[in-house]
């Protein structure tokens, strides 16, 4: 407390008070115009190719200009109600940017854009008609028979999906990044969508189409203060202490840049798996077909953060567990659900751990 008591002269004292107050005003000042007038900085910079397109889908080849050195292409697999630009935010906080630097050969699927037309999908259609055939135009371009698979958050548990029904092409390796798998004792989730206290099946039913802004404004939910409020106290700080706030500009942008959720799909998200947990329970079915993760051997790398309050590390480890997988490897780190692959922890961090354990492999 020493620290902030002002000593010296009455005109000293207010001097220094009143250069404190006009530097607050000033900071204020600019946190106000960035909020209102600063427009969006551009991500997903990356030079990419689209290869592929499926309905909004689209698949995505990074241009590699250093040469590709490793044969293995790996397609990255996002979740559905959010944009996948995360994984390629601003140059230098990139995990694909990275990778294609490593000399991997990435592709991403980015879903692009759902609609009211789109309001049945389920995640039978995702596996089927997008991430199936998007694995094979891989391998067409790349021209291998195998691949390996990244999947983050939701995008993880739909790779699962896919990686536990189809044998062929051969998936060498998959990427688990804070993917729930198991929904058991999923923290403050499994408390606000237990039954019959949250009916998902009336939700779906009434919207069709789950409106972005209803997902956006439950998942903030999860840490009001944080999201609503703290988000912001820290732009401030970092204008105040003039610090660079590109990174934050960026981060904000993606967070707020939502998708809407197919109802067919939203409906099996919160019924099968955060109500019932049909996975692990090996009760899971795609169009008649039953997703038993006992089918998976790939060689596994399993990422979390042990301050992740979205994905709970214990739900993404259970892949050990449930996978037939003869090589996995699991790391932990200090983050929360985001930090596995931005900031500058992840920089240093979480790309080098990808990246190598990729490469052995590849």
């Amino acid at each position: 407390m020493e620290k902030y008591i002002l000593k010296g002269s009455a005109d000293a004292v207010g001097a220094k008070l009143q250069e404190s107050y006009d530097r607050m005003l000033e900071s204020s000042r600019k946190w106000a115009e960035i909020l209102a007038f600063d427009p969006d900085p551009q991500t997903g910079l990356t030079p990419k190719d689209v290869v592929w397109r499926k309905n909004k889908a689209r698949l995505y080849r990074y241009v590699n200009y250093k040469g590709i050195k490793y044969k293995t292409p790996l397609l990255m697999i996002y979740a559905l109600i959010n944009k996948p630009y995360i994984l390629d935010l601003i140059p230098n906080m990139s995990l694909v940017e990275y990778l294609v630097d490593q000399g991997f050969d990435v592709y991403l699927l980015d879903w692009g854009e759902w609609e009211w037309e789109d309001r049945n999908i389920c995640f039978g259609d995702l596996v089927d008609d997008y991430i199936s055939r998007a694995v094979i135009k891989v391998c067409q371009i790349s021209k291998v028979n195998e691949i390996s698979l990244l999947g983050y958050c939701m995008g993880g548990t739909i790779t699962t999906m896919y990686a536990a029904l189809y044998p062929n092409p051969k998936i060498k390796n998959i990427i688990y990044l804070a993917a729930p798998i198991d929904f058991k004792d999923a923290g403050l989730s499994s408390v606000w969508l237990k039954v019959p206290d949250f009916d998902p099946d009336k939700v779906a039913d009434t919207f069709q189409l789950v409106p972005k802004e209803f997902i956006d404004f439950g998942v903030k939910l999860l840490r009001p203060v944080n999201n609503f409020w703290g988000t912001y106290t820290r732009l401030w700080k970092s204008i105040d202490e003039g610090t660079p706030i590109a990174a934050w500009k960026a981060l904000n942008k993606w967070v707020n840049d939502n998708s809407n959720f197919p109802g067919g799909a939203y409906r099996q998200w919160i019924r099968d798996l955060y109500q019932h947990n049909k996975l692990v329970k090996n009760e899971f079915y795609i169009k008649g077909r039953l997703v038993d993760m006992a089918n998976i051997d790939a060689s596994l790398l399993v990422m979390c953060g042990t301050s992740d309050h979205l994905v709970l590390p214990h739900q993404t480890k259970a892949i050990l567990d449930y996978s037939s997988s003869k090589d996995k490897t699991y790391h932990e780190f200090p983050v929360g659900h985001g930090g596995l692959v931005f900031g500058s922890f992840a920089k240093r961090e979480s790309y080098p751990v990808i990246s190598g354990w990729l490469a052995e492999r590849s």
